[in-house]
């Protein structure tokens, strides 16, 4: 890898804080230039945990586990060159204590992209261990910094298998109210749904309608809380035609977005069309309801 050259870095835990990134490069005459901080971004089908005992924190460090469907960990997309990759294999003493492994993570806008991260090696994980409060605070007040839920973290310093940092799903065309399968999420759901939007772009596909992103358009649709995280989602990417996150053949791909209801920014699982639309069969209003009335 030339210096030039740059990778993808899904960061968690204390790779959040560009304090503490700084002050292990300094203690060590390190150069920590060389790092770059792009967006948030989520790790699907993974959750937090604690069972590895860190020296240098005094108690539990972070890792991410494979989870099942539902489950993600939020984090922060980093770019990195040869030398910030150098340093970053010191610090998380890559390949005896945490080794890299590629994921694939789902961007703010909804989009996916392969990066690496770093989880405990086999050897080195134990029973859950309890992380000390600075440690927590550190991880929290960056989640926070890049407006993301610390349920997952609380989950994870409970040592809680049920990890469901996401429980919102916008949904924008048959699955709206009075539409045809409306009824699928019927029996999930927590409200009545409110109404929202989201950033993307909406295109007819005969029966129904399909998003794909977008910076210069609307999606409107219906905003609901799902009471069971896991049915709900495993009943829909059957519904959706949705494979696996790393499956090149799905028909939908199941994402993470922000959405705006009242005025607010949440987080919420939607699905987005994941073959390449024809240009003229764009919905330009993004409401599926006015489209198809």
């Amino acid at each position: 890898m030339s210096e030039e050259e740059r990778v993808l870095y899904f960061g968690y835990g204390s790779n959040l804080d560009t304090k503490d990134w700084m002050q292990w490069c300094e203690q060590r005459s390190a150069d920590p230039s060389g790092r770059t901080e792009l967006e948030p971004c989520w790790l699907p089908d993974h959750r937090l945990t604690f069972h590895y005992h860190s020296r240098s924190r005094e108690g539990g460090a972070a890792d991410v586990t494979p989870a099942g469907c539902g489950h993600t960990v939020p984090g922060v997309l980093f770019s990195l060159n040869a030398n910030a990759l150098a340093n970053m294999d010191r610090k998380e003493g890559h390949p005896t204590v945490y080794r890299r492994t590629m994921v694939n993570v789902v961007k703010a806008d909804g989009s996916s992209v392969e990066a690496m991260t770093y989880r405990v090696t086999q050897e080195k994980i134990s029973d859950y261990v309890s992380p000390t409060s600075s440690y927590v605070d550190l991880i929290q007040r960056n989640l926070l910094r890049h407006k993301l839920p610390i349920e997952d973290l609380k989950n994870a310093i409970e040592n809680s298998d049920t990890s469901y940092p996401v429980r919102h799903l916008f949904v924008y065309g048959t699955l709206m109210k009075g539409q045809s399968r409306h009824s699928t999420i019927t029996h999930h759901i927590a409200n009545q749904g409110i109404k929202a939007s989201t950033k993307g772009a909406l295109y007819n596909l005969g029966d129904y309608p399909g998003m794909r992103c977008s910076d210069t358009g609307t999606v409107h649709g219906e905003l609901y809380e799902m009471d069971e995280v896991f049915l709900t989602l495993q009943s829909l990417d059957r519904v959706e035609g949705f494979y696996g996150f790393q499956s090149q053949d799905s028909l939908f791909r199941r994402t993470l977005i922000h959405v705006e209801v009242n005025g607010e920014m949440v987080w919420a699982w939607s699905y987005f069309y994941a073959q390449e639309p024809e240009l003229n069969d764009r919905i330009v209003s993004g409401d599926w309801r006015k489209w198809n009335s």
